[in-house]
């Protein structure tokens, strides 16, 4: 089982460091088509985790990326609860006021995800690998 663990700062920089690391440690092959799928929902969980955890500058989020021979797993742990994560309705208030997209969109592409309330709070979705017909 390969398993990785990366620090990502709380501020707008994480998501895009999070899919990097992503990609470093699951190369796109290993997950097929669906590896632009496990990028977003990657940048949907930590995107979320800074902006709606109550997180301050010098606090970070932990990222846990797992792999074996049948599915990918990542976790983001934030050190606040994340006893509010749900799937809400999504709005357009405004061109500065859009929200309640992200979950909907790691519920469509995620095989499985949850959450742990945490504290710490843990929001983590699976992927099945995909292999390639013989």
């Amino acid at each position: 089982m390969l398993r990785r663990e990366v620090i990502l700062p709380a501020d707008k920089k994480a998501p895009h460091l999070g899919r990097s690391a992503l990609t470093r440690t699951i190369p796109p092959p290993t997950l097929g088509e669906r590896h632009d799928d496990a990028r977003l929902a990657l940048s949907e969980i930590v995107a979320n985790a800074v902006r709606h955890a109550g997180l301050r500058d010098r606090d970070v989020v932990r990222m846990v990326i797992e792999a074996d021979e049948d599915h990918v797993r990542v976790e983001v742990e934030q050190p606040t609860p994340a006893a509010e994560v749900r799937l809400v309705e999504p709005s357009i208030e405004g061109p500065d006021r859009v929200g309640g997209f992200g979950l909907h969109l790691v519920d469509q592409t995620a095989d499985r995800w949850g959450y742990e309330a945490g504290p710490p709070g843990r929001v983590w979705f699976e992927f099945r690998r995909e292999f390639p017909a013989v």
